[in-house]
């Protein structure tokens, strides 16, 4: 069975290792260090073979690996659980967007 990821992964010519590395990439610029390579190589197989779907934060990470729309995500978002080092980030990401927003809406004003 051929998924979205594996699709989009063979559309593009690269290797599973290529889009961990750029996950990698992404993960640093979030300020989020993930699981080893052998653990995601496994996440991504799982994902690729349709065992299992991402979630919301892998699927933020594969929607920048492969330049998708933020709002295209078919997978239902996980609430973390309050008070956990997850729901912090999640908290301050939508400050972020929610201030580059605005900063948008000045410039456009300015």
């Amino acid at each position: 069975m051929e998924t979205r990821w594996k699709r989009l992964r063979f559309e593009r010519g690269w290797s599973q290792r290529d889009v961990l590395r750029r996950m990698v990439a992404a993960g640093r610029r979030q300020g989020v260090a993930l699981p080893s390579e052998e653990s995601m190589h496994k996440a991504l197989s799982r994902w690729e073979n349709g065992h299992c779907r991402p979630t919301s934060f892998y699927y933020g990470l594969l929607a920048e690996v492969f330049d998708l729309p933020p709002d295209d995500n078919p997978v239902p978002v996980a609430v973390p659980k309050p008070g956990t080092v997850v729901a912090e980030l999640v908290s301050l990401r939508a400050e972020v967007s929610r201030l580059a927003e605005l900063v948008s809406r000045l410039s456009a004003v300015a």
